[in-house]
């Protein structure tokens, strides 16, 4: 991921409306799990700059990863010390460790060797009955600058993560697109900004710049809508892949 990427996610993250409405996902996941179980034992491979730990950290212990020394200089600055810097590629958090592990938009960059391998890995590290939550951007077709920016390496179908989770050993709890009622506006944007690109977007060109404040408002309240149908439903297409599955115990 370009360095400029980490600042703007960053920046973005506690009010952006794609990184809120995906963080109160998972902490509702996360929630719901700890019920009756204690404090959790936590882990985030890829943690980006950790906001995503920060909030889990209100469930127990929460630990996590990152490739870039960038990434892990802005979690030092939220204050987290238990990240390290470590590569998925080779990396292996232990085994039985771990009540959840989370993996949210890392499986698919392009320094991702194995993406299988890597979630095998994520199987053995999680405790008999543990949870693996993870999040990935969905179809090719989607391809944009942006995808640039983040070094895209893959872009998912929600049975291709099915196959890849149910071929590692683990059982699909949930698997569901996200960003369904907002799918055709940003999937045509997206569309017309690759054919008639403007010269600025011919490089690397960032999606996380916070928005105006109105229209991210706006975004929040559809996305927390898509949410809670999500607890009864499964959306059939989106802009990413959200799956919940868990090790057997």
């Amino acid at each position: 991921m370009e360095i400029s990427e980490y600042r703007a996610m960053y920046n973005s993250e506690e009010r952006h409306w794609w990184y809120v409405s995906l963080h109160e996902l998972i902490a509702h996941c996360v929630n719901r799990e700890r019920r009756g179980n204690g404090l959790l034992k936590i882990f985030d491979a890829g943690c980006g700059t950790g906001r995503l730990c920060q909030i889990l950290s209100e469930h127990g212990t929460v630990s996590g990863c990152d490739v870039s020394d960038t990434a892990i200089s802005f979690c030092r600055e939220r204050g987290l010390e238990t990240v390290r810097l470590e590569d998925l590629n080779s990396f292996d958090p232990g085994t039985d460790c771990f009540d959840i592990i989370t993996s949210i938009d890392v499986l698919y960059h392009r320094a991702v060797i194995d993406d299988t391998e890597i979630v095998r890995r994520l199987y053995g590290s999680l405790k008999p009955g543990g949870l693996l939550i993870v999040n990935l951007p969905a179809y090719e077709a989607l391809r944009s600058a942006h995808d640039r920016a983040v070094h895209t390496g893959r872009r998912y179908t929600r049975a291709r993560v099915t196959d890849m989770l149910t071929a590692s050993g683990f059982v699909i709890e949930k698997a569901s697109y996200r960003v369904c009622l907002l799918f055709v506006f940003i999937a045509a944007f997206r569309l017309l900004k690759n054919i008639f690109p403007k010269p600025s977007a011919l490089g690397q060109s960032s999606e996380v710049e916070l928005s105006n404040r109105m229209i991210n408002r706006i975004l929040l309240a559809v996305m927390r809508v898509e949410h809670l149908a999500m607890r009864h439903i499964s959306m059939p297409f989106g802009l990413s892949v959200f799956a919940v599955a868990r090790k057997p115990r």
